[in-house]
């Protein structure tokens, strides 16, 4: 994260212990929020040590959803990232999971600049008829039941899906590739409010980690405002 200056991040399939704090000894900070037992899942968000001043509060939801709200000389910012159930998983786990998205989405204050993002485990698809006021159409693959139901929240929110909407080449659209490399498939996302989608200049993968999913990177032009160093967890 340093040594690409990224200043925020969200972290999926974590699996840190219960939820807290840590400071790196660079000074960075990264939020977390699991299970007692680690599991599988888990969820965090990175701040570089040059906007830990900007964040107001962040609130630990399950080991699948975290919050954080950032000061913003515009209007605030509230990011949500998420771990969602993969595409084999039961309606039942599905809904749990969407249920409790939705919920929090409701909760962020009115006006705020809303960013979802995360592995949504989710293949959107290019063609975006009837929905082009969230979404390009330069999505990968066939849209999955998982594409239906986060296009559905975007629709009830307002989001627009960002990696859809640039038309980079496909090797720089996919997020995950299988241990074989034989399948790749866009099912990582950054989204923001529709009202802002000017202000996102960029999606797109830049750099392989020791991960079989790429590291995404979204370019926003919204100046942040480093004035104030209080922050709330709850």
């Amino acid at each position: 994260m340093e040594k690409m200056q990224i200043a925020i991040a969200g972290i999926s399939e974590m699996r840190w212990r219960g939820n807290g704090t840590t400071t790196t000894s660079s000074g960075n900070l990264v939020m977390h929020s699991g299970t007692n037992d680690g599991g599988r899942s888990g969820v965090g968000i990175y701040v570089s040590k040059q906007y830990k001043q900007v964040l107001i509060s962040w609130s630990p939801v399950s080991d699948r959803i975290i919050i954080a709200r950032f000061r913003c000389n515009a209007r605030h910012i509230t990011i949500v990232q998420c771990y969602a159930p993969t595409e084999d998983a039961s309606d039942d786990i599905k809904d749990d999971f969407y249920n409790a998205l939705t919920s929090s989405l409701t909760r962020i204050e009115r006006g705020d600049i809303k960013i979802l993002m995360g592995d949504f485990n989710a293949k959107i698809g290019p063609s975006n008829n009837g929905l082009e006021t969230i979404m390009g159409r330069h999505g990968v693959g066939p849209r999955s039941n998982n594409g239906d139901r986060l296009i559905d929240l975007c629709q009830t929110f307002q989001l627009v899906i960002g990696g859809t909407v640039f038309p980079h080449k496909e090797i720089h659209k996919y997020t995950w590739t299988s241990q074989n490399g034989h399948t790749r498939n866009q099912i990582d996302h950054i989204c923001i409010s529709r009202k802002w989608r000017r202000s996102i200049m960029d999606v797109r993968n830049h750099a392989s980690i020791d991960s079989d999913h790429e590291l995404i990177i979204g370019e926003l032009l919204i100046k942040l405002r480093r004035n104030s160093n209080t922050v709330n967890s709850g």
